[in-house]
């Protein structure tokens, strides 16, 4: 071969790799120069490589691809197309909170949410492990670590049978689990601030090219993917009942727990949804590290039905609505209007004034009579923290289970509902 073949050869190579950061396979092959407008660009001006390969369709506004493109989420770089080089850093997950400072947090998106998300109980479980460590007679290890949370378990090693209870048998439902590092049923459950604000199904993405989609309006089926353990408050507002396990069932949870239908609660009925009453604050937290759930919870039943949309904290319910001289609540998923109704005479009277709502008007909860907790040091277990099986296995007994009418108790000036177990 000839020397002016050789140079001509590689000349023509060092065109290619020059041009391979700019141009997509189509365009490499296409007559003519490459156009400025051949190079996708976002609204900044800032060009986005990404989008040479990636066509899938963003389903909501104010993530368009032309507005935050691939990179803004997902990271990378976008500023060439080599393989390799585009996808280094790239992150599956942007609501992951290990990186979620430099995705959704980012000084243009939702900088101060994201702080106040890593604060929050759904992230921090302190109040789970603050109770466990309690009945499990290891309360001094909170004087050594005082803010204990779920992010602490995975980086630190500590000996104690309340936490490795927690790790194994509670360690899915917090937002620090990395989504789908688990199996089975539990690769659904965590990922930060997807957890509950992504929603659509893999097949879509891969058939349609829909992107994921993300949204403020929380479908209840993503509060009850963990809210359906303990009080089961998310299985009962529903109308549904964990019985025994003995015999038929109605339907069936994810993890083949068996339920029953029963009488839904009244504001089921009427189609709320749990982000219609809970708010912002409670839910993805205020920047206060709280120690117990009853300390975040802002609403009661009074916010509504006393105060008029005032939350106990002083919180204003944003979606409230004055119509005809009535105050209504907006649904947030339906938009339905709900009359916010004053309560009746008699619960107004001095001698109900100790009284909360749900001791009169709550009409059954969940009650587990006999429940304890056997632990072999010698089996293994699922350390949902660690993603890994770990020596000691547990595992929880119950001598019966009911829904019944609601047993009272005293809390602090209250007459409140309990849920035995």
């Amino acid at each position: 071969m000839k020397k002016f073949e050789l140079l001509g050869i590689l000349l023509l190579v060092i065109f290619l790799a020059l041009n391979f950061s700019f141009r997509s396979w189509e365009n490499l092959f296409r007559k003519g120069p490459l156009k400025r407008q051949d190079i996708p660009v976002l609204t900044t001006g800032q060009p986005e490589g990404c989008l040479f390969c990636h066509e899938e369709r963003i389903q909501e506004k104010a993530h368009a691809v032309e507005v935050v493109g691939c990179s803004g989420c997902h990271l990378g770089n976008p500023l060439t197309v080599d393989f390799r080089a585009s996808h280094q850093g790239v992150v599956k997950n942007p609501g992951d909170l290990r990186v979620v400072a430099r995705t959704c947090g980012n000084p243009n998106c939702h900088p101060n949410d994201v702080m106040k998300v890593k604060y929050s109980l759904m992230a921090t479980n302190h109040g789970i492990i603050t109770r466990l460590l309690e009945v499990f007679g290891e309360k001094d290890l909170l004087q050594r670590h005082p803010n204990l949370k779920v992010e602490d378990l995975g980086q630190k090693s500590f000996q104690s049978y309340a936490l490795d209870y927690f790790k194994k048998l509670c360690g899915s439902c917090h937002l620090y689990l990395e989504k789908g590092r688990l199996p089975d049923f539990l690769s659904e459950k965590g990922g930060g601030c997807t957890a509950c604000h992504g929603i659509g199904r893999k097949e879509d993405l891969k058939d349609k090219k829909l992107h994921p989609q993300l949204t403020a309006k929380i479908p209840l089926e993503k509060c009850v993917k963990c809210h359906n353990r303990s009080g089961r408050i998310g299985l009962t507002y529903q109308g549904l009942y964990e019985d025994e396990q003995s015999g038929s069932a109605d339907l069936y949870l994810p993890d083949g727990r068996k339920l029953k239908r029963i009488e839904p609660d009244v504001h089921y009925k009427a189609g709320l949804l749990c982000i219609d009453c809970h708010t912002k604050n409670e839910v993805m937290g205020n920047g206060t590290f709280y120690r117990r759930i009853e300390e975040a919870l802002e609403v009661d039943c009074e916010t509504c039905h006393v105060r008029k949309g005032e939350t106990k904290k002083g919180t204003r319910l944003a979606n409230l609505l004055q119509k005809e001289g009535k105050l209504f609540l907006k649904g947030k998923g339906t938009n339905k209007l709900h009359l916010l109704n004053s309560p009746l005479p008699a619960c107004q009277e001095r001698y109900h004034q100790r009284l909360s709502c749900t001791s009169c008007h709550a009409q059954y909860v969940p009650q587990c009579y006999g429940c304890h907790v056997r632990y072999d040091p010698r089996e293994k277990h699922l350390d949902k923290i660690l993603g890994k099986e770990t020596l000691g296995l547990w595992e929880e007994h119950e001598s019966y289970r009911r829904i019944d009418k609601p047993p009272l108790a005293v809390r602090k000036d209250k007459v409140v509902v309990i849920t035995p177990g």
